[in-house]
């Protein structure tokens, strides 16, 4: 039962990593991620979304492509 939950999982994965942080305090190991996604444009949409209402200031954000990620 346990396999076909994992490979369930793996194939219901969301490629697009949304990641921002601040240069001042870089959060260790995956501190800076926010949140996986369908697509990159919901990515987009949820930075700007966070940039907007957010307190704090971030420096910085990226979009991964976790596919590209794990074929190098």
């Amino acid at each position: 039962m346990m396999d076909v939950f994992k490979q369930q999982e793996a194939t219901e994965m969301k490629p697009y990593l949304l990641i921002a942080g601040d240069n001042y305090y870089p959060s260790a190991h995956t501190g800076d991620w926010i949140a996986c996604y369908e697509t990159k444009e919901e990515a987009q949409e949820k930075w700007e979304e966070i940039s907007s209402k957010s307190k704090y200031r971030y420096d910085w954000y990226e979009i991964v492509d976790l596919r590209e990620w794990m074929n190098r």
